[in-house]
C-alpha cells in the first residue's frame, strides 16, 4: 500500500506524524490546539468540538497532517494545556512572593549554616587572643621591631591593633548574632 495518494492535484503523505511538520506548523497548531482547549473549558464543548475547531484552521492554513495525529496529539496535551490554564488564573504576585520566600530560606539556611561554622571557629580566636596576650607575642613584637625576621613577612599579628582590632570585631558580631561570652567560654572549652 502505497504512503501517498493525490488529493486536489497535491500528492500527500498519507503516514505523515506531528513531528515531521515544520516548526512553525507545530506552533502554530499548538497554540491553535491551547485555543480550542480553553474554548472547550470556558463554553463547555465536547473533544469533538474542540478538535473540529483546530482541524478547521489546519485546513485553512493549507496544513496537511492526518486527523487521527491531532486526536492524539489533543489528547496527550490535555493535561499540560489544563496545567497552563491554572497558571494563567494565578496572579503573577503569588510567583513573586514565592520566588522571595525560596531565596529567603535559601540565604537562612546559608546564613544558619556560616553563624554554626563562625561559633566553631572561635576556638581558633581563643587561640589568637590568648597569642596576643602572651610573654611569646611580646618576644615576636620585640624581634620585628629590631628588624629580625625578612621584610617579606606578612605582619599582621605583629602590629599593635592588628589582632586588638579583630577580637574587639569578633565581639561585636558574637553581640549582633547573639552569641554571649558565657556561650564563648562554652565553646573554648570543648
Amino acid at each position: 500500500m502505497s504512503k501517498h495518494k493525490k488529493v486536489n492535484g497535491q500528492l500527500l503523505q498519507m503516514n505523515k506524524t506531528f513531528k515531521q511538520l515544520k516548526e512553525k506548523q507545530r506552533v502554530k497548531i499548538s497554540e491553535w490546539m491551547y485555543s480550542a482547549y480553553k474554548k472547550q473549558v470556558e463554553e463547555g464543548l465536547t473533544n469533538d468540538e474542540a478538535i473540529m475547531l483546530v482541524m478547521d484552521k489546519i485546513e485553512k492554513a493549507e496544513i496537511w497532517i492526518p486527523d487521527h495525529e491531532i486526536v492524539q496529539r489533543y489528547n496527550s496535551k490535555k493535561k499540560q494545556y489544563r496545567n497552563r490554564l491554572l497558571s494563567e488564573k494565578v496572579p503573577q504576585h503569588i510567583f513573586l512572593m514565592e520566588k522571595i520566600l525560596d531565596k529567603a530560606q535559601e540565604k537562612m539556611d546559608s546564613l544558619e549554616k556560616q553563624i554554626e561554622e563562625y561559633r566553631e571557629f572561635q576556638l581558633e580566636i581563643k587561640k589568637l587572643e590568648s597569642y596576643y596576650t602572651s610573654q611569646q607575642w611580646k618576644d615576636d613584637f620585640s624581634m620585628d621591631e629590631k628588624g629580625e625576621f625578612p621584610d617579606r613577612l606578612k605582619r599582621g599579628v605583629l602590629s599593635e591593633d592588628g589582632i586588638y582590632n579583630v577580637l574587639e570585631r569578633n565581639r561585636e558580631l558574637l553581640e549582633r548574632i547573639g552569641t554571649t561570652d558565657d556561650e564563648d567560654k562554652e565553646t573554648g572549652d570543648r
